[in-house]
């Protein structure tokens, strides 16, 4: 016991009660964050064939907690002109805790912007190795659902490759966007679509985005649905592509 006062009252001499400048601290340790960029092993699906007949290219980024493979089955209605490439986010998890399928997000908010870094560099590449702009009868839609539509616009407003179409389904575009909306996204054609049903995002951030470009070349339609890409918003955007 007595063992135990005399412990105490050194731990509290030694780190309060001397003067500061007496206090040798070089044994504590201080944890420092570093950084170091890898390669990493990325999946993307593809659906139709990229040669001279193809009309429209499109790049369909999925949402949270979805597989490009899925996401790539949204689109199946469309024909052989239509050439469609899903890329997978490279962040994965199991859908139900530590049990169910593997799906897959495009980032959280820890590290943000190296996390908007890594996907922005992942998509350019992929962009790049498909050689996407030497196809010059084909016209290139970018598309987002969900929390792909962050991923989309931000994409999109970084990249030089030349878009034709961006479609933004039920999602917000990148948070840094929404008090100025940048030069290319209010150029750019744009259409917004929703389910008449939606169920995840609130109808207030769709006024909100309204709003946000209701100087913009951008329409927002409804299409028969919830929170999803069903058939009726493939044939949706297909009105609005030819109209």
């Amino acid at each position: 016991m007595i063992y135990l006062v005399n412990w105490v009252f050194e731990l509290l001499f030694k780190f309060y009660l001397l003067p500061k400048k007496q206090l040798n601290l070089h044994h504590l340790k201080v944890m420092q964050k570093h950084f170091l960029t890898v390669a990493k092993t990325a999946r993307y699906f593809t659906k139709g064939n990229l040669d001279e007949n193809t009309q429209y290219i499109w790049i369909v980024i999925h949402g949270y907690a979805q597989t490009a493979d899925s996401f790539l089955n949204s689109f199946e209605i469309l024909g052989d002109e239509h050439f469609i490439i899903a890329p997978e986010g490279l962040n994965k998890f199991y859908s139900r805790g530590f049990s169910g399928s593997p799906v897959a997000s495009w980032m959280t908010s820890l590290e943000r912007e190296n996390e908007i870094i890594d996907y922005n560099n992942y998509l350019n590449q992929l962009a790049e190795s498909l050689n996407f702009q030497s196809y010059n009868n084909a016209k290139i839609v970018l598309l987002g659902f969900s929390q792909g539509v962050s991923t989309q616009t931000r994409f999109l407003n970084q990249s030089t490759l030349k878009f034709d179409f961006s479609v933004m389904i039920a999602g917000e575009i990148g948070k840094e966007f929404q008090e100025h909306l940048p030069e290319k996204l209010s150029n750019i054609k744009s259409l917004y679509l929703a389910g008449n049903q939606e169920n995840i995002i609130k109808p207030e951030k769709i006024e909100f985005h309204q709003q946000l470009f209701k100087n913009s070349n951008c329409v927002f339609k409804n299409f028969e649905g919830k929170h999803e890409v069903n058939e009726n918003a493939v044939n949706a955007i297909l009105q609005w592509l030819i109209a």
